[in-house]
């Protein structure tokens, strides 16, 4: 299998996976204006800078959330470098200070959409417990946690290793 199709099909995967919960409450509950105030809301807080949010600089603090375990299960992490190991290597690799802030940007990108997803996915289920559909706010905690808080670690935990080899 090609390295690009197996990446798109784990995004594929847990974005169906984790997003389900979501349009399943919203869609069961009616997309009310606490809807629409809960997107913008989540819009907003894009704008809010990474480094607010930002928990460590020490790639062994992510390590103790995690971070090895959850790179066994994302795109381009150790599930499916283990098979396609035979293909080429990776044209992503790291070879000079323009590679390195261009995957910063990278990881930037992805940690304020997971931020975003983070907060509405959040606020939804905040809703779900004032609307007492206990059930959709499990659900909706454990695709949180899954979709947006394992990615989170994993890209802080990407950046404090890039800032390490950096010093």
């Amino acid at each position: 299998m090609k390295k690009e199709f197996l990446n798109q099909l784990i995004n594929f995967f847990w974005t169906i996976l984790c997003f389900a919960s979501v349009f399943s409450f919203w869609f069961f509950a009616g997309l009310s204006l606490w809807f629409y105030a809960f997107l913008g809301v989540s819009f907003l807080s894009g704008l809010v800078p990474s480094r607010f949010f930002r928990l460590s600089n020490n790639p062994q603090f992510y390590e103790k959330l995690g971070a090895r375990w959850i790179r066994k299960f994302v795109q381009n992490g150790d599930l499916v470098n283990l098979l396609t190991k035979n293909q080429e290597v990776s044209t992503r690799s790291i070879t000079d200070k323009n590679d390195v802030a261009k995957y910063l940007k990278t990881i930037s990108m992805y940690e304020k959409y997971h931020f975003i997803c983070f907060i509405f996915f959040s606020l939804s289920g905040i809703f779900a417990v004032f609307q007492q559909s206990f059930f959709y706010f499990i659900l909706i905690l454990a695709s949180n946690i899954l979709y947006n808080v394992g990615p989170v670690i994993l890209q802080q935990y990407n950046r404090a290793r890039i800032f390490k080899l950096k010093r």
